[in-house]
């Protein structure tokens, strides 16, 4: 058995332990849980079994009310904040995505096994398919993190370095159909999310093997 990896218990950590709600529901809710409906969402359309689509389907109806109870609180919220408190909660979104992504690359499994840890992770950013996966996680992060109020010029310049602000004209997930999620499972039903998020996949892909 490993452990939890020492990044996502750091944020976890520091969740737990702030005591301001907000922070909480920006940790969790918005970025947490917003890589979480990306990456099943992804599973979703990548795997070729049929029984798996549905019930993975069926888990991202429900990250999808978390994430969306999170927006719809913190929008309303942000808006009463001073500056300077904007600018501390914008702060701490950012440190959060940016742990995040370093979070996917196993560095705690390197070492078990006695490889070169930095040598290893070098190989592992390096590499086109985890850099590009790794991106593409926070296509429902930031734009949640802009309706909300929390991509504030200060911060902005950070995001764009980790080279993820252009997801921020995306649609974010404050307006949701509660109605139409109460309903049965339909799989006919797509996710214009999903299939955004793999278009670009592979239009990075095709664009990396050209070059």
């Amino acid at each position: 058995m490993y452990p939890i990896n020492v990044h996502l218990n750091s944020i976890i950590d520091k969740i737990l332990t702030d005591p301001r709600w907000d922070l909480k529901f920006i940790g969790m809710q918005i970025v947490i849980e917003g890589l979480a409906l990306s990456a099943f969402n992804t599973t979703r359309e990548t795997t070729p079994d049929p029984v798996l689509k549905d019930i993975v389907y069926l888990v991202t109806r429900d990250e999808a009310r978390h994430v969306t109870f999170g927006v719809n609180y913190l929008e309303e919220f942000v808006g009463t904040l001073t500056s300077e408190e904007r600018e501390e909660r914008a702060l701490f979104a950012f440190e959060a995505c940016a742990i995040s992504r370093e979070r996917l690359v196993a560095t705690d499994v390197f070492k078990h096994f006695g490889w070169d840890v930095e040598e290893t992770r070098r190989k592992v950013l390096d590499g086109f398919v985890m850099s590009t996966f790794r991106n593409l996680l926070f296509q429902r992060v930031i734009p949640n993190l802009r309706r909300i109020g929390l991509l504030t010029d200060s911060i902005r310049p950070r995001f764009a370095k980790l080279g993820i602000l252009e997801y921020e004209s995306m649609t974010d997930d404050g307006d949701i159909d509660w109605l139409k999620l109460e309903r049965p499972l339909d799989t006919s039903e797509a996710c214009s999310q999903e299939q955004s998020m793999l278009a670009a996949f592979h239009q990075a892909r095709e664009s990396e093997q050209t070059n």
